[in-house]
């Protein structure tokens, strides 16, 4: 039922503003800031492929000698989106994490415009733990994107999400915030923050940090972060098998390719 409830209060709220829409251009700015999803939906017939590669040890526990966590093992994920006109795009990644498949459509339900201050989006869609032994395989969740440019660099943003089931909960909720700076010659620094889940015994804020570069039809992201979470419901639950803490700085990447350019 709390499923149902958070379903139709987002509808709700994005169908009227979705009646406000402008196609407004919003410059420099992806489908995903870090992990998390930004408010806009590829453009129709746009094909995108996605790759995440997180290296699972720290810079502190790594060494010169395994190049600080660079020769250590990593949780890696591919993924493919293709845009649909009208705001939508639909999207299937799978992370080694689980085996994990995850299926998702995003509707951009408003582009900012003089009409309106904020950009909007709709995110649903499912996880599934194709891993042996998992009792719980299925989860559904639901994304509202709130985004808002502040001037020619700066795009903010507030993630409420919610997961009807994690590794190790039920009904979680949680809400990320993200910001995207935009620099000269074509460089972007993202920036991620998903607060503690208090009802995860030891968890902590989960942040990351992204230094991207963008050309025709590629963005590659160098990540700085303490989690190695990358699909909705262990970013929402915060309980990442192994766990993390504050202080831990992991490395890897981002690496994004659209066609057509």
């Amino acid at each position: 039922m709390t499923r149902q409830l958070l379903l139709a209060a987002l509808l709700s709220l994005a169908s009227p503003l979705a009646m406000l829409a402008q196609d407004v251009p919003e410059p420099e700015l992806g489908t995903r800031l870090v992990n998390l999803p930004t408010h806009l939906a590829l453009p129709f017939g746009t094909l995108q492929v996605l790759f995440t590669h997180r290296f699972t040890e720290t810079v502190t526990a790594g060494t010169s000698g395994n190049l600080y966590g660079l020769d250590s093992a990593a949780d890696i994920g591919i993924g493919l989106a293709m845009g649909f006109g009208h705001g939508l795009d639909a999207e299937v990644y799978r992370s080694t994490v689980f085996k994990q498949i995850e299926t998702a459509i995003k509707w951009t339900a408003l582009r900012q415009g003089g009409s309106f201050p904020l950009g909007v989006g709709l995110r649903v869609g499912s996880d599934y733990r194709a891993v042996s032994g998992v009792k719980d395989r299925w989860a559904g969740f639901a994304q509202l994107v709130l985004a808002r440019r502040l001037g020619s660099s700066l795009d903010l943003f507030v993630v409420p999400t919610y997961v009807s089931d994690t590794p190790t909960l039920r009904n979680a909720r949680n809400v990320g915030f993200g910001a995207s700076v935009h620099l000269p010659h074509a460089w972007d620094i993202s920036a991620e923050a998903i607060p503690a889940n208090r009802d995860v015994t030891g968890s902590v804020v989960a942040w990351a940090v992204g230094f991207v570069k963008r050309v025709p039809g590629h963005s590659f992201l160098i990540y700085f972060g303490n989690s190695r979470a990358t699909t909705t419901d262990l970013i929402a639950g915060s309980d990442v098998p192994g766990g993390f803490k504050g202080g831990d700085v992991r490395l890897g990447f981002n690496l994004v390719r659209r066609f057509p350019e």
